[in-house]
């Protein structure tokens, strides 16, 4: 009697969204729709919490539910249908899901990009309802799973075979260099990139591995389209056999695109478009959603991709249970270690000093080295660098699922600066990234800069593949891919589609302005003494590529309002890929406490940047929307780094990387948390 009881409840409002029979002739109605019916789920709440299980997702995409979390690992449901007017006209359902937090307005032209979908079997589509006289309730499941339009985009090799093995690639290395044409251009490559002939042979060796590997095999790797983190709505569709025989292919099954090419999605389709107004058709919305998140087990271990670190021969003298190569690592390791792109157009000639930089370092050594090294040139011609043993400065600890990232010290002689990262397993498009981090100080207790930039950023996850291409730019001027040069000329050689996608939050000692060049009156443009005051600078960047497409597209330091906050976003030129706000903190706020917390809120039209010391007390330091800059619709990755950035890419710091001394002491992170929601 009560579930009876809250059915009625529910009824008037159903009515409305079903588009009911007071404007369409419907020999039925749908009487009820009930959500989330599962015994595990509470009965009473709108809005039911469902924490993502991401423990296989690294090799086979998110699952939302599992069956450790329900029963049966699906969501149930069911509808009440009534006859009208004693017709006995046979009837057809499905069920629909779509994420809501993430999605674009079913009347956006970008509709079809929303993540929506129905049954797992997606050949089958609509589904008869058995034969009833009066009324009929009726009971099914669905579940939310990766690449749920079974796109062939996302079909490959099966992922649990993919790595790559030694003797195979030991075979093609041979055989490379057994042939002269190949080895030459090989050698030739090498010269180009600036790497040994062993370095080339290994990275080119490895992709023509990969190549063969991309042709065996035909799997759903629904990992490449994960579900998205937030609220999902439902949607019931009820129509009639003469309405259904009426219905076009493309929106009985929503594995099949129109004839342009293109998906339609059954939420504009049924409930605001063509077919909603068609007499034997009837939406309704569910009366509960789920709201979802993932949270990343930061104890689950770190694996080691060879490849990255672009070589055969390394040391892995630091490899264990919890970071390594091994197949365990493999399949269930959340984060991988990140050996950074070593840029050799920007080589580090750092002051032969090592220096404890956290600590001992004043302003007035600073002011002395700088002084006695301009003028006797002596300086160390090096680069930055990334970790040549794995594991040995990255850590996941599986009792406090943390993990520790450090920046070697180095014995007197030594001269080495050196990055450290690690890079999740895991992709989404869109949501609230969220890190709770314990990052190194980077000024010290004599306010003087220690070289390093903390950062916590998204990257795509693969930025070759077609399937993680960006939407098209839609300029005559679109990407400029991400290795072409800072130069005019690649104003002419952009291209429409490409894969690269960025977001970040980079914070170092910087000044919050820009050159007086980037300002329109350049006698007005603000300055300010950075190197006295206790300031460190978080920088907001998305790398959009230069597409021109956003109205806004612009040059300089521009004031743009959005969501009636005032921000000063920056772009060198017209053919620099990014577009970055600078905003002043307090470098004893932000990492002289236990943690703190950098959320990038990345949504389909706009990026919003907050930070603070609690998930409850954040502020926003940036927002960038679409008419500023293109947002990426591609799948990220999140990465946490600390980082030697060379001097030249940040012309405002009051002071230089090459003066700064190589560090006598470890410099320790820690991150405690990451999550998308």
């Amino acid at each position: 009697m009560q579930a009876f009881k809250k059915t009625l409840f529910f009824l008037p409002v159903l009515c409305v969204l079903a588009c009911s029979c007071d404007r369409k002739n419907t020999s039925f109605e749908i009487v009820s729709f009930n959500a989330l019916t599962n015994k595990e789920f509470k009965p009473q709440d709108s809005t039911v919490a469902i924490e993502a299980d991401i423990s296989n997702a690294p090799l086979q995409g998110i699952r939302i539910p599992t069956v450790q979390q329900c029963k049966g690992g699906k969501l149930a449901f069911n509808f009440t249908l009534k006859r009208k007017d004693g017709s006995n006209e046979k009837l057809y359902y499905r069920l629909f899901y779509q994420n809501e937090s993430y999605k674009f307005d079913e009347t956006h032209e970008y509709n079809g990009e929303n993540f929506y979908g129905g049954w797992e079997e997606v050949n089958i589509g609509f589904k008869p309802v058995p034969d009833f006289k009066d009324a009929v309730t009726i009971a099914d499941s669905l579940v939310i799973l990766g690449n749920p339009r079974n796109e062939k985009i996302f079909f490959g090799p099966d992922p649990t075979n993919k790595l790559i093995d030694d003797q195979l690639l030991a075979n093609t290395i041979a055989y490379i260099k057994d042939d002269p044409i190949w080895f030459g251009q090989i050698t030739k490559k090498a010269k180009q990139e600036k790497r040994t002939v062993e370095e080339q042979l290994f990275l080119d060796a490895s992709w023509s591995v990969e190549q063969l590997r991309k042709d065996a095999g035909d799997v759903n790797n629904r990992m490449n389209r994960n579900p998205r983190m937030g609220k999902y709505e439902f949607m019931l569709v009820v129509v009639s056999e003469s309405a259904l025989n009426k219905l076009p292919y493309f929106a009985k099954r929503i594995d099949l695109p129109d004839i342009n090419g293109r998906y339609v999605n059954p939420f504009s389709y049924f409930k605001t478009g063509k077919a909603s107004g068609w007499d034997g058709v009837l939406s309704a919305m569910a009366n509960k959603k789920i709201k979802t998140k993932a949270k990343f087990d930061l104890g689950a271990g770190i694996f080691i991709d060879k490849r990255d670190l672009g070589k055969e021969e390394f040391n892995r003298d630091s490899y264990s249970s919890a970071c390594g190569e091994k197949y365990a690592l493999y399949r269930k390791a959340q984060f991988r270690q990140y050996f950074h792109y070593i840029n050799k157009d920007f080589p580090l000639k750092n002051i032969p000093e090592v220096v404890d930089v956290t600590d001992a370092f004043t302003r007035q050594q600073y002011d002395a080295y700088k002084k006695q090294y301009e003028t006797s040139k002596k300086f160390v011609d090096t680069y930055v660098n990334s970790s040549d043993c794995p594991c040995k400065t990255v850590s996941s600890d599986s009792a406090t699922k943390t993990i520790t990232l450090i920046n070697p010290g180095n014995a007197a002689g030594e001269y080495k600066k050196e990055h450290v990262g690690v890079e999740s397993r895991i992709g989404f498009t869109y949501g609230k990234w969220r890190a709770k981090i314990k990052f190194p100080e980077l000024i010290n207790k004599n306010n003087v800069w220690n070289g390093l930039t903390n950062a916590f950023w998204l990257l795509a996850q693969e930025t070759e593949a077609p399937w993680n291409f960006r939407r098209e730019c839609r300029h005559p001027i679109a990407y400029i891919p991400k290795p072409a040069a800072d130069a005019e000329a690649s104003l002419w050689n952009t291209r429409k589609k490409d894969g690269y996608s960025e977001i970040d939050f980079e914070i170092l000692k910087e000044s919050q302005y820009w050159p007086a060049s980037s300002y329109k009156e350049e006698k007005q443009a603000p300055s300010e003494n950075a190197a006295a005051l206790d300031d460190i600078t978080v920088t907001c960047t998305n790398w959009d590529l230069a597409c021109h497409e956003p109205k806004k597209f612009d040059i300089g330091a521009k004031t743009n309002t959005i969501d009636e906050l005032e921000f000063v976003h920056h772009r060198w030129n017209p053919w620099y890929k990014a577009l970055t706000t600078k905003v002043p903190a307090k470098n004893k706020e932000v990492f002289g406490g236990d943690h703190y917390y950098f959320e990038i809120d990345w949504q389909p039209e706009k990026i919003i940047w907050r930070i603070g010391p609690s998930k409850e007390n954040m502020r926003i330091v940036c927002i960038m929307d679409n008419s500023v800059t293109s947002i990426p619709n591609n799948q990220m990755v999140a990465l946490v780094t600390q980082e030697w950035h060379s001097q030249e890419w940040w012309p405002m710091a009051p002071f230089k990387q090459n003066f700064v001394p190589f560090p006598k002491k470890d410099i320790i992170g820690k991150i405690l948390e990451i999550e998308v929601e």
